[in-house]
């Protein structure tokens, strides 16, 4: 993820990976952030950008399985903006970046019978494919 490199502008992109008995990211995608107007509180996803990754993750047999963005000076919760434009079934991973640095990363998943996002355990593959540690 670019959240330093985009500090004080939100930051964006696709994780792609495998839904199957549970999701796993195996590959993260920068996109442009396309929102000119309010680059410090919303993101935006070119509709083009997405097909195009969705094809490749296709090729590969993956899938894309959710959107991060960053939080500048914000905790890593849905804002309201977020809830509005959320899509059921994809994972939201939102990254707190306050003064440019990483303060830390949450999960979300959006229930459309709630009508609001329920947090998701993000758990941390270390090289030997064993847990380096479990969020929440």
């Amino acid at each position: 993820m670019k959240q330093k490199k985009s500090y004080p502008m939100e930051c964006c992109g696709l994780l792609i990976g495998t839904n199957t008995s549970e999701k796993m990211v195996v590959e993260v995608r920068s996109i442009q952030n396309t929102n000119t107007e309010r680059t410090h509180d919303r993101y935006e996803i070119n509709g083009r950008e997405f097909d195009k990754a969705d094809k490749e993750a296709k090729r590969k047999g993956l899938q894309i399985i959710g959107i991060y963005h960053s939080h500048p000076d914000h905790p890593a919760i849905p804002s309201a903006f977020d809830t509005e434009h959320a899509w059921c079934g994809y994972s939201y991973l939102i990254a707190a970046v306050e003064k440019g640095e990483l303060l830390g990363a949450r999960s979300w998943v959006f229930d459309e019978d709630k009508k609001q996002f329920q947090e998701e355990e993000i758990h941390v593959l270390n090289g030997d494919g064993g847990y380096d540690r479990r969020q929440k």
